[in-house]
């Protein structure tokens, strides 16, 4: 199995059909930790939620710049 390479400032995705309530979400990785990642939800909120997520659940939408 090919290992993912996410790195800070990437934008993801949850793979299709993981969770239901995520689909359309697209987050930024903040940070990579071995197999989990922490991720920030892409929105217009003052304080955008951050959660942990697994690596291998996360699709990589576009590479930092």
């Amino acid at each position: 199995m090919e290992k993912k390479m996410l790195k800070i400032g990437d934008t993801v995705k949850f793979l299709d059909g993981l969770y239901e309530d995520e689909e359309g979400a697209r987050y930024k990785v903040l940070e990579v930790n071995g197999d989990r990642a922490i991720i920030e939800f892409i929105c217009h909120l003052p304080i955008p939620p951050q959660s942990t997520a697994k690596v291998d659940e996360l699709e990589l939408i576009k590479k930092a710049d």
